[in-house]
């Protein structure tokens, strides 16, 4: 189980800019709108929402404003700080239905849900593999009947994993152990193989090590900067992996039901 660095957002400012002016805003609202797809074709008078791992409620929001009908959603993450926020940006607009300030490994909540989402939290949720596909299992255990869970994550070969210099996150968080687990148990499995590119063309026009080494940052998941050999064996990972200035993260959207 990897630790979020970058709580809160203030402390590690440059690290969050850096990183949303990279990603291209139509890949990411795609990703969006499959999401609002997905969630809009269960048909329920209300429907009964979780979303783990909300964060601040910035994409939780972006969803639940494109959603048809009623719904309620309840919203799941440990950071109470993230969660307070999430709290009074989602609550004036959205139907936010119970909160609560704790991981999915110690969630108990008194009621089922028609869909449950997540998006790029998966790498958070276990120290290894067993506790890992426990935490897979408890989540469909969690759907009620004819329910929905959707989990957005990397697949394998996304470009934030080839750059990489070292291995942050073990290879059960990657999208392909999450759809084989669940197909081996027999439930119906659809994925959506989305792209998510970010642009580092201002990266490969310098020689200066100021945004590589802040973007070194985002994708190792730290809050130490690299040293110069370590920026510089970045940067050729970055060459080789990039196609006409951008990296792809081709993001995985998985849909799960019973």
């Amino acid at each position: 189980m990897a630790n979020w660095h970058f709580w809160g957002e203030k402390e590690f400012s440059d690290v969050y800019e850096n990183i949303y002016i990279r990603s291209v805003m139509e890949d990411w609202y795609n990703i969006v709108f499959e999401f609002v797809k997905q969630i809009n074709s269960v048909k329920k008078d209300k429907k009964i929402l979780l979303d783990v791992g909300c964060g601040e409620g910035h994409t939780t929001k972006q969803i639940l404003d494109r959603i048809n009908g009623s719904y309620e959603c309840d919203l799941l993450e440990p950071n109470q700080n993230a969660l307070s926020t999430a709290e009074a940006f989602l609550t004036p607009e959205n139907n936010i239905g119970k909160i609560y300030p704790r991981s999915l490994g110690t969630f108990k909540p008194d009621r089922k849900y028609d869909i449950i989402f997540t998006s790029h939290t998966n790498y958070y949720w276990a120290l290894n593999q067993k506790d890992y596909d426990r935490q897979l299992q408890k989540l469909i255990e969690l759907l009620d009947k004819n329910g929905k869970l959707i989990i957005l994550t990397l697949p394998e070969n996304s470009d934030h994993y080839q750059i990489m210099l070292r291995e942050i996150y073990p290879k059960f968080n990657y999208a392909e152990h999450i759809i084989n687990f669940y197909k081996k148990i027999g439930l119906n499995v659809e994925v959506e193989k989305l792209k998510m590119k970010m642009f580092i063309g201002d990266i490969l026009s310098t020689d200066k090590f100021f945004d590589l080494k802040i973007f070194y940052r985002f994708i190792h998941n730290t809050d130490s900067f690299p040293n110069d050999k370590e920026s510089v064996d970045f940067l050729k990972k970055i060459q080789k992996c990039q196609k006409n200035n951008y990296l792809d993260f081709k993001d995985y959207l998985i849909v799960v039901s019973k």
